[in-house]
């Protein structure tokens, strides 16, 4: 390849300065550029480049000696020095240019003078009329793409790796810098190259070549279907068609089946009575008077001017019921003057017949005869809304109430949603299932019932109390069509009706009731504040009666339609519950109050058990009451041995000869209160309590070894203490003073009695204590040698020996006085040395062997001070010895 497509452009060369350097009469010579691999040129056959596809091409760049000549000497600026030692001439230059590899960092800028070709890359930017060919700046429009940068030396094959970013015609250059001192622009320019544009699906742009309707429909637009599919899809919709018709014709054929199926026509001898030939409603339960009001009308029935009110008391007749292909049905019977099984009849028999709702009776089949025609409906054995709400025996609050309302509402929706309206519509045929669920019965089938009557004269014949339901329009206006808002008004007269539990007429006679213009009183819901139950009140009582208001207004284009009442309905109640859900609900709050209630009384009952425990076991032992509550008798029992306290309060004859007796009780009651009180602080059982004395054993019935005589020591000094604190009634602050007797033995122990049993103590133990004790001194504690000798095991306690005296029964024996209880041992042989009488002492040996007792004048011994005891040295003056 020739070199007629470089250019040298000076280093200052911009898109704004843009001549070459053969431009200004100086071109550079000696240099040598080719494609190796170049890129393909527009035109050549396989060549397609692409968008931001990468791809590779190779070229080479050698500097001549006369390139170097005309660089250092010929050059507008000389690109080389020869000030250099080593470098001073062109040849010198050539050399390095081709051997000298770099060994700086490409980034460094010193790298211009590290290496020939310090910059070496390939440019591509695409050819406008504003770009007419790329050259080694960047472009006005900045749409150029730069390769790698790479240097090196001179004389070598350099390979790029290219990205274009645009698409249409491009230019290709290989770009070079080259100098030190100064430098120039080397580029090797390429033919134009085609690039193709990238195919983006979504662009908005199909490109042929890339693009089609099977793999970017979003910008080619969908494919065309093939026969195959157009078949496949008109084969589905002929099967969807000629399913709709044939779903269209099934229920056609079905309608057609059901208007002509004779199954409903009942042969009168299948429906079986029950008892009676009539059955009555639940105010029939009510003992009111018995006054006929019948249902067969007459001008003598409307002019009767008796108060309505005692219709509600009355005995009404609901209607016969019968058991029909093992159902209870209702039977209602109507008089035709020519019956005639029409189309018409049959039409509203299928309507009914396709009825199937919660709140709506069933229609059950009926009999035809000329003259009469008999009406088979579902039978609910609750009987009628009204029934209920004027059965005062029956509880009904708000909650049962709304529910009972909403149960009609959606009853009623339903019937005018399968385009018919009831028409007669009251709370009477608003019939109550044993789930409390409120069931519409006697709608359509006018026709079957009516027969050629009018609608107008059907109601100016009805009874007086049902005309209150039926709105002005429908008695005032002649041959008039039904429209929901009729009915609307006769629900407005049952949530009246609902909201007193009483007539909907109240008190008004029959002459009010049959005015035109006629309208019930609305109820006035009042708080009753001796009732706290909130169910039994309105929630909102004012939103109530404003509905009310609406349903039963005079113009029927002004009464909320169905939808509108159920908005209402939820508002007043938004918990809407169905009247079972409401009985689990009053059972859970019910029994969870009794549980609380049961839980309560149990706690009473445990409280009562204890108070009664405690009483018992303050009169028998635990051991011994729990034998006699289960019913096992009590045998005595011996004690090998036990502890017994006597005491008695000293001069208590003096004491109650002053005081009066029920003084003398408050006193005795208030110092053995506080005697029990602190027995219950040890292990004794307190026995008896008789005038003055007071007995308490330990050991029995509990045995604990020989612990009992610690514990009646113990609580005897206590007692005395707790006595000196006590003073006696109607005396100069004289303190109470008790003598106080112990001994210890075997007794023997059992219950005596049955009336009033008593736990009682027997042996001569007994009488031994109760010896010391009238023996004793005031406020002073006597014991036998036995309980000394018990005590004297413990090492805590501190006594004095009386000496012997005359005990009556028992002869002479050697008694003790108890002083007081010692914290520790030490105190016990510190204490109890003071009452030594005669101490023995060694004899004294001398050295030459003979034995002579030295009797000192005095001898002082020493008692280390391990005790509260207030003396530290103890001097005793031995007088004799023995």
């Amino acid at each position: 390849m020739d070199n007629s497509r470089f250019h040298c452009w000076p280093a200052h060369a911009s898109p704004t300065v843009t001549e070459t350097l053969a431009q200004h009469g100086s071109n550079c010579k000696g240099v040598h550029l080719d494609w190796i691999t170049p890129p393909p040129r527009k035109g050549d056959f396989g060549c397609r480049f692409t968008q931001d596809v990468p791809f590779n091409v190779s070229y080479s760049i050698d500097l001549l000696p006369e390139f170097f000549d005309w660089a250092i000497t010929k050059s507008p600026r000389p690109l080389y020095t020869l000030s250099n030692r080593t470098m001073n001439s062109s040849q010198s230059w050539y050399h390095w240019c081709h051997t000298h590899q770099p060994t700086f960092d490409l980034s460094d800028p010193k790298i211009e003078s590290d290496v020939c070709l310090w910059h070496i890359n390939v440019h591509a930017c695409g050819i406008s009329s504003t770009v007419p060919y790329c050259g080694p700046w960047i472009p006005p429009s900045g749409q150029i793409y730069h390769s790698t940068v790479m240097v090196g030396p001179a004389g070598r094959i350099y390979e790029s790796t290219v990205i274009i970013p645009v698409f249409g015609v491009v230019e290709i250059i290989a770009h070079f810098k080259v100098g030190i001192a100064n430098w120039i622009h080397i580029a090797l320019v390429s033919m134009n190259v085609q690039v193709n544009r990238r195919a983006i699906c979504g662009d908005d742009f199909c490109d042929v070549k890339y693009e089609n309707c099977s793999n970017c429909p979003l910008d080619c637009g969908k494919c065309p279907l093939k026969p195959i599919q157009i078949g496949l899809i008109s084969v589905g919709c002929a099967i969807v068609v000629f399913s709709f018709i044939g779903i269209g014709l099934y229920f056609k054929i079905k309608e057609q089946r059901l208007l002509w199926d004779p199954s409903w026509i009942i042969d009168v001898k299948e429906v079986q009575p029950t008892r009676s030939q009539q059955s009555i409603s639940l105010t029939s339960i009510n003992d009111c008077p018995k006054t006929n009001f019948s249902r067969q009308t007459s001008e003598t029935n409307l002019s009767i001017t008796t108060n309505l009110s005692h219709i509600s008391c009355t005995q009404q007749i609901f209607c016969p019921v019968g058991y029909l292909r093992h159902t209870y049905v209702t039977i209602r019977k109507y008089k035709h003057k020519h019956f005639q099984l029409t189309r018409r009849v049959r039409e509203q028999v299928r309507l009914v017949r396709t009825f199937n709702h919660n709140n709506v009776c069933k229609f059950m089949g009926a009999s035809l005869f000329p003259n009469e025609v008999i009406i088979y409906m579902e039978y609910m054995p609750k009987g009628s809304l009204r029934d209920v709400l004027q059965n005062e025996k029956i509880p009904i609050t708000w909650p049962f109430r709304f529910s009972f309302a909403m149960d009609i509402l959606n009853g009623l929706s339903y019937i005018h949603s399968r385009h018919l309206i009831h028409g007669r519509l009251n709370s009477s045929n608003c019939v109550v299932d044993q789930r409390l669920t409120v069931k519409i019965t006697d709608y359509g089938l006018d026709h079957l019932r009516q027969g050629t009557i009018s609608v107008n004269s059907y109601v100016q014949s009805v009874e007086a109390y049902k005309r209150v339901y039926y709105a002005p329009e429908l008695i005032s206006i002649n041959e008039l069509k039904l429209t929901p808002p009729i009915d609307i008004y006769a629900f407005g007269v049952i949530l009246n009706e609902i909201a007193t539990r009483s007539e909907p007429f109240g008190d008004d006679d029959v002459e009010s009731i049959m005015k035109v213009g006629y309208r019930p009183k609305i109820a006035q819901m009042t708080h009753d504040v001796n009732n706290e139950v909130e169910e039994d009140f309105c929630p909102l009582p004012s939103s109530y009666t404003r509905l009310i208001k609406q349903c039963i207004m005079e113009n029927p284009f002004d009464r909320p339609t169905c939808k509108d009442i159920q908005k209402s309905l939820k508002k007043m109640c938004p918990l809407q519950m169905s009247p079972i859900d409401l009985m689990f609900k009053k059972m859970s709050l019910y029994q969870t109050s009794l549980e609380q209630a049961v839980q309560v009384r149990t706690f009473e009952l445990e409280q009562e058990k204890q108070k009664s425990e405690s009483l018992l076991y303050s009169m028998l032992p635990k051991s011994v009451a729990e034998q006699l509550r289960v019913g096992q008798h009590v045998t005595a029992e011996h004690y090998d041995t036990c502890t017994i306290y006597f005491s008695d309060i000293v001069g208590f004859t003096t004491i109650a000869s002053q005081c009066k007796p029920i003084d003398v009780v408050e006193f005795l009651n208030r110092v053995y209160t506080t005697f029990d009180t602190i027995i219950d602080r040890y292990d004794v059982y307190k026995v008896e309590t008789i005038g003055d004395a007071y007995m308490v054993v330990s050991g029995v019935p509990k045995k604990n070894g020989n612990e009992h005589a610690h514990q009646i020591a113990t609580m005897a000094l206590e007692l005395i203490r707790q006595a000196m604190n006590c003073l006696v009634p109607y005396s100069n602050n004289e303190k109470l003073r008790i003598r106080v007797g112990l001994h210890s033995g075997p007794v023997c122990a059992g219950v005596v009695g049955s009336k009033m049993p008593r736990y009682c103590l027997f042996g001569d133990t007994v009488n031994t204590a109760s010896r010391m004790e009238s023996n004793s001194e005031a406020n002073k504690i006597h014991i036998t040698k036995d309980t000394k000798e018990l005590l004297d095991k413990t090492g805590r306690f501190l006594m004095e020996k009386r000496g012997t005296i005359h005990i009556k029964g028992k002869g002479e024996m050697t008694t003790y006085w108890l002083l007081e209880e010692l914290d520790t041992r030490n105190d016990y042989i510190e204490k109890n040395l003071l009452y030594v009488q005669s101490i023995r002492l060694p004899p004294i040996y001398k050295k030459d062997g003979s034995c002579q007792l030295h009797v000192p004048n005095s001898t002082s011994i020493f008692i280390p001070n391990r005790s509260p005891s207030p003396r530290k040295t103890t001097t005793f003056n031995l007088a004799t010895f023995d």
